[in-house]
């Protein structure tokens, strides 16, 4: 009879072996597919650090997967491949094991910001989302009209316009374990706007994404932003407010500000309306900003400079109204196409007109 257990340790020791030195791939020589086998475990090696909460199920899904496959593939593939694919496999439970692992042990717990990045990044197919769609901690994903306002009582609870939303209510063991997020969603050409749980306002825009939780913790409050929003947050000196994106944070105890941070584009900003907020950006510079002041920041580089403007002519989208003040037409056609996400096109000869 053949050592499973010597055979599953090989595999187990060359794909260690070719994180550990990846300038050689295991056995030797691969295909192109093999390399996307190669190319997923490193990133999922190097990048993903999924939550306790997931681990049973993934190692569930795992083990399915490597039992489809050796069905499958058993007379038609090398030995390689299927050792390849179910070490691939195996190692990411493996790896999730040993997170979790790592994370008890030191007693480290992560951030904030970064769970809720891993929540936007495992709901972010945006393929069928045509509507504004919110998607509930259950995971559970809900349409609702263009310019709906979203509530959210102090104890989590939620009503879209005027009609309340049914939820499975959480048990109190569940709640002490993990954080309860939702995610609202605002597709191209859309609008809505959400009213947190400690009443903090936020307006946001076409092409957009907000992770809250339903109820804020006894420390500060956190949110995390995909695109652009504008925030009125209510005053709390005891706990302040941190808007996170993918490569600064803003922090502020009570203010109004807007923030513009598509993932798609390589600028992003800050424009205060009134009050003070305090930006850190991802080289942990920081940057204190007044009312009238419009910080524009680099996602690789950071804080790129700070300019004094009229911050009115940066909100008036959360009225439908864009104030153009002589743009050139080509920067209205990339405004429009952009918020509609459909292509639009203008002759070259008048691309610098200005727009009155």
């Amino acid at each position: 009879m053949k050592d499973n257990k010597t055979e599953e340790n090989n595999k187990y020791e060359s794909l260690a072996s070719y994180l550990d030195d990846r300038s050689v791939a295991p056995d030797g020589k691969v295909s192109p597919s093999e390399e996307e086998h190669l190319r997923k475990l490193v990133f999922m090696w190097d990048e993903c650090h999924p939550p306790k909460a997931e681990t049973e199920g993934v190692w569930t899904k795992t083990l399915q997967k490597i039992k489809e496959n050796e069905a499958a593939h058993t007379k038609h593939r090398s030995g390689f491949m299927l050792a390849w694919t179910v070490g691939v496999a195996a190692s990411i439970a493996l790896l999730i094991g040993f997170t979790f692992f790592l994370s008890q042990g030191n007693g480290e717990q992560e951030s904030e910001a970064s769970k809720m990045e891993q929540f936007i990044l495992a709901n972010s197919s945006e393929e069928d989302v045509k509507e504004v769609t919110l998607v509930v901690s259950d995971k559970k994903k809900i349409e609702i009209a263009n310019n709906s306002k979203v509530a959210y009582s102090p104890t989590g609870e939620v009503q879209v316009n005027s009609d309340k939303l049914h939820e499975a209510e959480a048990t109190v063991e569940e709640e002490k374990e993990v954080m309860e997020y939702n995610q609202i969603i605002v597709p191209k050409g859309r609008r809505s706007m959400i009213v947190l749980a400690d009443n903090s306002k936020i307006w946001i825009n076409s092409g957009s994404k907000v992770i809250y939780p339903r109820a804020f913790s006894k420390g500060k409050r956190e949110i995390f932003v995909e695109g652009e929003v504008y925030l009125k947050v209510a005053h709390n000196e005891n706990k302040p407010f941190v808007v996170n994106t993918s490569s600064f944070e803003v922090e502020v105890l009570g203010t109004s500000f807007n923030v513009a941070a598509y993932k798609d584009n390589a600028e992003a900003s800050v424009v205060l309306v009134e009050g003070a907020v305090n930006i850190k950006d991802c080289l942990e510079r920081q940057v204190a900003m007044k009312p009238n002041e419009r910080v524009e920041l680099n996602k690789e580089n950071g804080i790129a400079k700070k300019e004094e403007v009229n911050a009115l002519e940066y909100i008036h989208w959360v009225d439908g109204v864009w104030v153009l003040n002589g743009k050139p037409l080509k920067e209205v056609i990339l405004y429009l196409s952009e918020y509609y996400g459909q292509p639009i096109h203008c002759d070259t000869a008048i691309e610098n007109e200005p727009f009155l």
